[in-house]
């Protein structure tokens, strides 16, 4: 993940706390406590949301940079077994 990406991503990831922690002080007024609540809640879901996806790229960048062991090493092992099996000599009995 890039740098610029990541730091975005951190900023994102306190701001909306810090939204969230304001609408909860403005929530003490009666007037405006259901709608203040609701904002908030919608804050905190956005986070989540925010914070799930950012893992979920990390460990899909993850996933793309390693290299597929399995097929590499099963034609380096079928490469050997066929050197092998050609510099043997033949035996007659």
């Amino acid at each position: 993940m890039g740098a610029a990406l990541q730091v975005q991503l951190s900023i994102a990831a306190l701001a909306c706390p810090v939204a969230a922690l304001f609408f909860s002080l403005l929530a003490a007024f009666p007037c405006l406590k259901d709608v203040l609540v609701a904002v908030r809640d919608g804050v905190l879901w956005f986070v989540l949301f925010v914070v799930l996806g950012g893992m979920a790229f990390v460990v899909w960048q993850h996933v793309q940079k390693r290299p597929a062991v399995s097929i590499t090493a099963g034609n380096s092992l079928n490469q050997v077994r066929s050197a092998t099996v050609e510099h043997q000599p033949l035996r007659s009995h």
